[in-house]
């Protein structure tokens, strides 16, 4: 089970990118700004239509969720999924394209969210 502690670690490993920038440890005792940072990354990502990447972040923040605590959990839900809507293009190519690249299980969620805030 990976805590709200070892996120920040994990992310590091995962995308090195993360340990190459200069952040503050208060940042990364924050699980809701580390996953606003990551979800920032990939949405620049999406920007750049860099879809290698766009897909290794769905993927880890899949991963993430499975094996994350109660913490986590919520945390992946209510930040990283919560911003799919903003991912989403107005073209409906790139949109399906973005679509083929969300796992599952956290697309699943984001239909969720989306049917609870009557969207």
């Amino acid at each position: 089970m990976i805590t709200q502690y070892e996120v920040p670690r994990y992310l590091e490993q995962q995308l090195p990118v993360f340990s190459c920038q200069l952040q503050l440890a208060a940042l990364k005792m924050n699980i809701y700004q580390e996953l606003q940072h990551f979800t920032d990354y990939t949405k620049q990502a999406i920007l750049q239509h860099n879809y290698a990447l766009v897909k290794r972040c769905f993927r880890l923040a899949d991963k993430l969720y499975m094996r994350g605590d109660s913490v986590v959990k919520s945390a992946i839900e209510n930040t990283f999924i919560f911003s799919f809507s903003s991912f989403m293009s107005r073209d409906n190519v790139e949109k399906l394209i973005l679509k083929s690249l969300i796992p599952e299980r956290l697309f699943t969620l984001y239909l969720k969210q989306i049917g609870k805030s009557g969207c």
